[in-house]
């Protein structure tokens, strides 16, 4: 019986060691949609998600969005789809430096530039952080 009790004793405390133990957790929004760019007369766009850009069956998709703060803040942020397509974009503005560097490599980015070709202005940076597609 004191054996049977010390086993019951030991295995509650490691199953509340366990339990209580920290695990690090991350948001993010993982789909299976692939890196799309999209160009009209009036804008250029593109949208992704970073974890199924990486896991991708071809080699060129990528997306992402990276922070400089130096004497100058600036945000870029670029996409490759399937095909090889790039947008790249970039912003001096300071409103997009702390939801970019809130980004995880689950993150859904999603950012818009004016239409012509090359480097545009960044108009707008979407990014979704939240569990509720993590696969």
């Amino acid at each position: 019986m004191k054996a049977n009790l010390k086993n019951i004793f030991g295995l509650a405390a490691l199953g509340m060691t366990l339990v209580t133990t920290t695990v690090p957790t991350w948001a993010g929004k993982v789909s299976p949609n692939n890196v799309i760019i999209v160009e009209t007369p009036y804008f250029r766009t593109a949208g992704g998600n970073m974890v199924t850009a990486r896991y991708s069956a071809d080699p060129n998709q990528s997306i992402g969005c990276k922070t400089y703060t130096g004497a100058v803040s600036l945000t870029t942020c670029f996409a490759t789809d399937s095909a090889g397509k790039t947008l790249t974009c970039v912003t001096a503005e300071n409103k997009f430096l702390d939801m970019v560097e809130a980004m995880t490599d689950s993150s859904y980015i999603h950012f818009e530039t004016e239409s012509g070709s090359g480097t545009g202005i960044c108009k707008d940076i979407y990014l979704y952080n939240g569990s509720d597609q993590l696969q």
